[in-house]
C-alpha cells in the first residue's frame, strides 16, 4: 500500500503516552504509569416497530470504566500499596474496628481524582490526543502475585469510573497544536490521487 511509503506520515504509538493528575505521592505526572485504557462508551438504543418496519433509536451514553496499570515502587517514589490505602480512607471507609465505624464512602471533591489527563504524544513529545476524566474515582484494585519463581516488577491494577470525558484537544489551544502537527506532516492533497 502507498500509505506506508509516505515519509510524512507517522501513526501513532501506543507506548507514548503519559498521565497527569492533581497528584498521586505529591508528583502531577504518573511516570509509574505502566499501561491505560483510552476511554469508551456505548450508546443504548431502544427498537420500535412501524407496520411492517423496524426503527433504531438511540439513547444514552455511558462510559466505560478504564482501567490503569502502576509500577509500585519501593524507595524514593510513591508507594501505590500506601497511596491506596490512603484513597480508601479519603473516599470515607472506615474501618470496623475505628473511631467511626458508621461512616460510609460518599463522592466528594476529596474522593475523586480531579483533573485525570490521559495525554498521548507524537515521536518530539508533543500531545496529539488528549483525554480528560470528569468525576474520576477508584472502584476496584488488583495486585499481582508474590512469587519465588517470578523476578517481575510489583503492579497495581485498577479500575477508574467517570461521568465523562472530555477531549480538550477540540479547544482553541488544541487546534493551535494540531496545526503544528499538521504543519510538520502535511497531509497529501485531495487532487493527487492515491494508490490502494
Amino acid at each position: 500500500m502507498s500509505f506506508w511509503t509516505q515519509s510524512n506520515l507517522e501513526p501513532k504509538r501506543s507506548f507514548r503516552f503519559k498521565i497527569i493528575s492533581d497528584g498521586w505521592g505529591n508528583e502531577a505526572t504518573w511516570w509509574w504509569a505502566k499501561s491505560v485504557d483510552k476511554p469508551s462508551f456505548d450508546v443504548s438504543n431502544s427498537e420500535y416497530q412501524l407496520v411492517n418496519h423496524k426503527f433504531k433509536y438511540p439513547g444514552i451514553v455511558t462510559w466505560k470504566n478504564v482501567s490503569l496499570t502502576v509500577v509500585d515502587i519501593a524507595h524514593g517514589g510513591p508507594s501505590a500499596t500506601h497511596s491506596l490505602e490512603n484513597e480508601l480512607e479519603t473516599i470515607g471507609y472506615a474501618r470496623p474496628d475505628s473511631e467511626k465505624p458508621m461512616k460510609g464512602i460518599g463522592k466528594t471533591d476529596q474522593s475523586t481524582i480531579d483533573g485525570l489527563l490521559i495525554q498521548q504524544l507524537d515521536a518530539e513529545g508533543e500531545v496529539i490526543d488528549e483525554f480528560k476524566l470528569v468525576g474520576a474515582f477508584i472502584v476496584s484494585v488488583s495486585y499481582n502475585k508474590l512469587d519465588y519463581s517470578d523476578d517481575a516488577l510489583t503492579e497495581a491494577t485498577m479500575d477508574i469510573a467517570y461521568d465523562y470525558a472530555e477531549f480538550p484537544l477540540s479547544t482553541q489551544a488544541g487546534e493551535e497544536r494540531l496545526d503544528r502537527l499538521r504543519s510538520r506532516n502535511p497531509q497529501p492533497q485531495s487532487s493527487v490521487p492515491i494508490e490502494l
